[in-house]
């Protein structure tokens, strides 16, 4: 199977996931934790197989994709934290830390700062170096999450599925809105 098959299995797979989550975020209103985990997988794996190849679905790609590993990796994250499994929060020190640097490593993408930072998610040393860097974090930190999302994206990376861009398979514009939503949500 074909880089670009995977690529493609991939993001239909993580347009699933998101679908998903969204019908179990919406049916959790009403339904205990199993049966709306039941409805969001139900209704993310219909979704995308019976609407395959339509305009809705390919729509949906085209505005969110690359997802990357991040966002469908959170969506299953938070699943799990309701169905019971162990999942540590990030510290709001640890969301405010990384909003700032995301809107900068973005205001340095678009060029309005100087450096090119997003370059070096290109290359194989700064990956390395970034996933490791990630990993003693996490390990440090007692939080597991991050180093699989970060060695999930580089295997994704390294193996052509997706962007050639590690950035991509790690991070989305969509965690903005979501790192906000959350910070505001601690200040209530």
């Amino acid at each position: 199977m074909g880089a670009a098959t995977v690529s493609g299995l991939l993001e239909q797979a993580a347009l699933a996931v998101l679908i998903g989550w969204l019908a179990w975020a919406l049916g959790g209103m009403a339904l205990s934790p199993v049966p709306a985990t039941a409805l969001g997988a139900a209704i993310g794996l219909g979704a995308v197989t019976v609407f395959a190849g339509t305009l809705p679905i390919a729509a949906l790609i085209a505005l969110l994709a690359p997802f990357g590993v991040m966002l469908p990796a959170l969506a299953l994250r938070q699943v799990g934290a309701h169905l019971g499994l162990p999942v540590a929060p990030f510290s709001t020190l640890e969301l405010a830390a990384f909003l700032v640097a995301y809107l900068v490593f973005l205001a340095a993408a678009m060029g309005a700062v100087p450096v090119d930072l997003y370059r070096f998610g290109y290359a194989p040393l700064p990956v390395a170096l970034m996933t490791l860097a990630v990993c003693a974090y996490g390990f440090a930190t007692g939080n597991l999450f991050l180093p699989l999302v970060a060695v999930a994206g580089q295997l994704a990376w390294a193996l052509g599925w997706g962007s050639s861009n590690w950035f991509d398979h790690v991070l989305h514009v969509l965690l903005i809105p979501i790192v906000l939503t959350i910070l505001a949500q601690r200040l209530i």
